[in-house]
């Protein structure tokens, strides 16, 4: 699910609510108190603010949006200099090392996806806990995040990529050549899983579908065990994660 607005005060309520269910997710908010955490994909900051208000003694939040980004700084301004709002790309940034790095609904549309993610590892100290948790992943039933709004599940595999630009250029009035440029990376869960395993990390955890009651439980329960075949794995799985640990 996402939230159509340009407000930005929104969408930045919407994902400070949002990171109650992402922390659940992986069990609750670890100890933060005095640690230096990275938050990649930071957005308008509302997991930053999550993170302040666990304790963390400093949280830098890092997103390519420079939009997102400028409202994030001026909402979180009152925390001071726990707090830095940095708009740029991960791999071109001098803003040293983290104990904890976490990052939300983020690793689905992230291009090139091993050079990126190799980039945010090089951030963590050794020891250090990472934190991915995104969904949905393309080729699951919404991958196409609601572009168009549908509850016709695989509408944009079953329509093709069209039906997910025309909507999205119907939506912001943007034209995108592809879904690339649109910001989706097509990749697969064993390829996502293939990459951590490449990581100079070990894999606390990796967990599939995972929700917290509800309908959507009881949705997962249904497509878990079909997304164990092998052959409609990349169709049955919405959403994964992950809680790494530098090596």
């Amino acid at each position: 699910m996402s939230v159509r607005t340009k407000d930005r005060s929104i969408v930045f309520a919407y994902h400070l609510n949002t990171t109650f269910e992402y922390w659940r997710r992986f069990g609750g908010v670890p100890a933060l108190a005095g640690k230096r955490v990275l938050d990649f994909g930071a957005g308008t900051g509302g997991m930053v603010q999550r993170l302040l208000d666990n304790d963390a003694s400093e949280v830098i939040g890092v997103d390519i949006s420079d939009y997102a980004i400028a409202y994030g700084a001026e909402k979180l301004a009152p925390f001071g200099n726990r707090v830095r709002m940095i708009a740029g790309d991960i791999r071109e940034l001098d803003i040293g090392e983290f104990d904890v790095i976490v990052s939300q609904n983020t690793l689905e549309h992230v291009m090139p996806l091993e050079d990126v993610v190799q980039a945010v590892i090089a951030k963590a100290k050794k020891g250090g806990d990472i934190y991915f948790g995104f969904s949905p992943l393309w080729y699951s039933p919404f991958g196409h995040h609601g572009y168009p709004q549908t509850r016709l599940p695989w509408h944009h595999l079953l329509f093709g990529d069209k039906s997910v630009l025309d909507s999205m250029k119907s939506v912001s009035g943007t034209t995108y050549t592809d879904v690339f440029d649109a910001g989706f990376n097509k990749v697969t869960p064993d390829q996502f899983e293939a990459l951590f395993h490449k990581l100079p990390v070990e894999i606390v955890s990796l967990k599939k579908n995972v929700v917290s009651g509800g309908w959507k439980q009881r949705v997962a329960s249904l497509l878990n065990p079909i997304a164990q075949l092998p052959f409609l794995r990349k169709y049955m799985t919405v959403s994964m994660y992950a809680h790494l640990r530098k090596l």
